[in-house]
This record gives C-alpha cells, structure tokens and sequence, in this order.
C-alpha cells in the first residue's frame, strides 16, 4: 500500500528548504516540479499538476492565492476527478510520495478524504519573518514585473495587514487539521530547521517512512534565508490577540517535535 506525505505552510514558511531536505532523503515529489525563481533560487519542489489544480479550484471559487479570511472551497466533480487521476497514478508508481504548495492549507481536509492514511509535515514560521519575505517578494515582483498583474502585488500596500491576515487564514487552517488528526501531524519551525533539528529522523520516528538521513546543513543556504524577527507593524489591532494566540498554537506543536526527539536520544543512550 502506498503511503503519502503533505508538506503543508504558509507562503515563505520554509516549505522549499523543507522539501529540498525530502528530495535529496528520496521523497517523489512530482513529475514536472516548478522551476526555481529569484525569491527561491534552489527550486520550489512543488508539483505544477498539483499547483495548476490548486489555482484553478481557487479561480472556480473567485478567489486568487491572496487568501485572508476563512475559506470553505467548493469542490466540483471536474477537481474530484482531476484529483483521483493525481492520487491513482502516484499511488500506482510509488511507495511514498509527497507533495507540497502553500494553496494546499486551504485544502487539507479535501485531501485528507482522498488519502485517509496521509501524513502531513507541518512547517511554519514565525508572522513577522514570513510577511516580511513576502511584502520583499511581491515588491520585486511588482517592480521588475515579471510575473502576474500588477493589481495583485499592489493590495499588500494598498491593504497593511493583507499579509498577516492571510498568515493567521492559512495557519489557523493547519491548526485546524493538527487538532484533529494529531497523529497524522508532525509540525516543525523554520527556525528549527536551521538550528539542525533532524527533520527526516523525526519523520521516520513518527511514521517509519525509511528515508535517507539528510542533515539540514547539507542544504540550508543562510544567504536564501534570513531571520529578520522586527517589529511587526500592524494596523488592525484586534489581530494582535489572534495573532499570538496561533503563534503560541504551532509553537507548542514544534516542541512536540522537539521533545520526541530528545526522548529518542535519551532512550538511545
């Protein structure tokens, strides 16, 4: 039986550092992955079948990536059936596959129900960083114009908190899933990671998947990404409640991680 991991976070969370770990551990992660750009020059690891099929259930609910409120999509029997094709011939072709696209927050549950036995890699990062990453993208976007209308790189000046907003949509969503599939969900920070946090030992602690032991050094690239940590400016402040509380929520899901790992060495010794 095939067995599957969904690598799930928020836009500029540390999902590409994350799946590039996975790739080189042999995770399959698609067929045509999406070439790398200048905001994630190592490559993004995202399989466009599954990306194009994203984008198009969110155009189909009148929806753009820009995601910020919370958002109960309607799938219609063309996504079902686009989505049993993806599910049939990776299960057929690999024992372990994965995927990863910040989008699929939004449709974790709709995949939980096609693959009831998926796992899902949990990566988050902290609001102010991963906004921070994402106003610089979308300016160099805007500014260089290289890709997509202008109108939509423009709303994260012309709405202060679209960002953050969309952060605390996509997370509060992971949470949702973390909270009821607990044994399915192993969820890890950025921050981890770069500290060396074994992430594919942790894995296979988890879930026994048998993939290769990558060190995180042997693919962190400090010169790709950086940890900022500002003051976060923030112009609706009844988010700073729910803000904190979401941070405070993945953070004690990242010290579960933590802790099963520092079990294991101490049951090793």
């Amino acid at each position: 039986m095939s067995e599957q991991l969904i690598v799930a976070g928020f836009h500029r969370s540390g999902t590409s550092l994350v799946c590039q770990l996975l790739h080189r551990a042999g995770l399959f992660l698609g067929y045509d992955l999406l070439e790398a750009a200048f905001s994630n020059p190592h490559g993004h690891f995202e399989d466009t079948e599954i990306l194009n099929l994203h984008r198009q259930i969110l155009v189909d609910n009148g929806q753009t990536w820009l995601v910020s409120r919370p958002f109960l999509p309607v799938i219609i029997e063309p996504h079902w059936q686009r989505m049993g094709r993806i599910v049939q011939r990776r299960n057929a072709e690999h024992n372990l596959w994965g995927f990863k696209d910040p989008r699929v927050c939004l449709f974790m549950m709709i995949w939980k129900h096609l693959l009831p036995n998926a796992k899902v890699l949990l990566v988050y990062r902290h609001f102010s960083d991963s906004t921070y990453s994402l106003g610089r993208r979308q300016s160099t976007e805007l500014f260089s114009n290289l890709t997509g209308p202008p109108r939509i790189y423009r709303r994260f000046w012309e709405e202060p908190d679209l960002a953050l907003r969309m952060w605390l949509t996509h997370n509060d969503a992971l949470l949702t899933f973390a909270r009821t599939y607990p044994e399915d969900t192993l969820a890890v920070s950025l921050d981890m990671v770069q500290d060396g946090f074994p992430v594919i030992r942790a894995i296979n602690r988890q879930w026994g998947f048998g993939l290769n032991e990558v060190p995180p050094s042997k693919v962190f690239d400090p010169n790709v990404t950086d940890r900022r940590r500002g003051k976060q400016p923030i112009s609706d402040r009844s988010l700073i409640d729910r803000i904190d509380g979401t941070w405070q929520a993945l953070e004690r899901l990242g010290k579960q991680a933590e802790q099963t790992i520092e079990e294991a060495t101490v049951a090793r010794r």
